[in-house]
């Protein structure tokens, strides 16, 4: 079953993202990451999602590389997030999230290869989002949130 995995990622050329359970991806990371670092159209990354639409506990070990030229159509994903989930916090400071104030933030940013996929954005405020700019996301959100006890790779 490993192998088929491996075959398949570096075979893969259309999904936005390539994703692996994360038990598997913790006891074979290592080829896993290799085989994407051999994919030309995907740009290696480590992101854990506790739940992603009907996943849970996935790792997302590769996002399609578009290049420089990504297309910022985030908006909708925070409309979309805020209209789901009324009452949300800002992910770093803590703040309310409100229609006027509720920005889409990159996890790997699109000047470092990121892209548009729903895996690689989190909701949080205007302000958190252009302080951050392209620093490292889990540098940025432990200095911001001292209470974050969420799981990083």
């Amino acid at each position: 079953m490993i192998f088929k995995k491996i075959r398949q990622i570096l075979k893969s050329k259309h999904p936005h993202f390539i994703y692996l359970d994360y038990k598997i991806y913790k006891r074979w990371n290592f080829l896993f990451s290799l085989a994407v670092l051999f994919n030309k159209n995907y740009k290696l990354v480590k992101i854990f999602r506790k739940k992603y639409k009907y996943h849970r506990n996935i790792v997302i070990i590769g996002l399609r590389y578009y290049g420089r030229n990504v297309k910022r159509r985030t908006n909708g994903f925070a409309k979309e997030f805020l209209e789901k989930h009324p009452g949300s916090k800002c992910l770093y400071c803590k703040d309310e999230l409100t229609p006027e104030n509720i920005s889409a933030d990159h996890i790997i940013p699109v000047s470092k290869g990121g892209n548009n996929a729903k895996v690689n954005l989190v909701a949080c405020c205007k302000g958190c989002n252009g302080e951050r700019g392209d620093r490292d996301f889990q540098e940025y959100l432990k200095r911001k949130n001292k209470d974050w006890k969420g799981k990083f790779i």
